[in-house]
């Protein structure tokens, strides 16, 4: 039987561990995953991309040049949509979603965003945060 995926809703998280850690699952039925994008290429050790975030084009345009990038993600992606299907079959209607770097300004905020490009795109109904922007 296929699921409904605008039942379940993903809450997405991008965070920086040195900064507000970890964040809450604020879900009392909900699954999570954590994801540590820590292992990426960190745009950071590039003074001339230090100031900007995930979400700006220099950044995109940076993490555009790894495939393991992409790969992380889309993997993440199929690790929830699996775990989606689970959740739907037994009644969830949350998956808390967060992926982590140092900061929480580049790596994570850069992943979570292309996370919620994936999972939309295949009906499910997504939100983001990123806690340190």
């Amino acid at each position: 039987m296929k699921t409904n995926h605008q039942n379940l809703k993903i809450s997405v998280y991008s965070f920086g561990y040195q900064k507000s850690g970890i964040p809450e699952n604020e879900f009392g039925d909900g699954g999570g995953f954590v994801f540590d994008c820590r292992f990426l290429p960190n745009p950071f050790h590039d003074l001339t991309l230090r100031e900007y975030t995930g979400l700006d084009k220099q950044i995109i345009s940076f993490f555009s040049e790894y495939r393991s990038v992409k790969s992380f993600v889309e993997d993440c992606a199929r690790m929830v949509e699996k775990a989606a299907e689970s959740y739907l079959e037994r009644g969830f209607s949350n998956i808390q979603v967060s992926f982590g770097c140092t900061g929480g300004r580049h790596r994570s905020v850069f992943c979570a965003e292309e996370f919620v490009k994936m999972m939309s795109s295949k009906g499910f109904s997504v939100s983001v945060e990123h806690t340190e922007l």
